[in-house]
């Protein structure tokens, strides 16, 4: 079912239902089709959104270099070394934390998950095939 059908199908339920008909009609209306059932409206739905995707992503990324890829790879690991470095100097330092320290280790984190995150949405995107490389 496309898009302008299931809008189509949505249609005449409301206008059936504006126009004062008993809540358990079962009249198809016009066009023959009964209204969807809440699973075939989620698939429609999801269809609809990959389709969306689609059409995003080939107006924003369109093909993936693999170089783009290493790139993001080599970035998260050189965030990750360099938060397992401080972490594990400070633990080695005899003197106590400095807030500076404790700052770096503390922005470092969320920098890592973001990273981690955008090269999981990218691999997804690779792996559905909704870019190219």
């Amino acid at each position: 079912m496309s898009v302008i059908d299931f809008i189509a199908v949505r249609n005449i339920k409301d206008e059936k239902t504006s126009q004062s008909s008993p809540p358990f009609d079962h009249d198809h209306g016009e066009s023959g089709q009964a209204p969807l059932t809440a699973s075939q409206f989620a698939r429609h739905v999801t269809h609809i959104v990959e389709d969306e995707m689609k059409r995003a992503l080939k107006q924003h990324v369109d093909i993936i270099d693999p170089h783009e890829m290493i790139a993001l790879a080599k970035m998260i690991a050189e965030l990750k070394a360099r938060y397992l470095a401080m972490t594990l100097m400070v633990a080695s330092n005899k003197t106590p934390m400095t807030d500076k320290e404790m700052e770096e280790i503390r922005s470092l984190r969320p920098r890592i998950q973001e990273m981690e995150a955008a090269y999981n949405e990218v691999n997804e995107a690779i792996s559905s095939h909704l870019v190219e490389v």
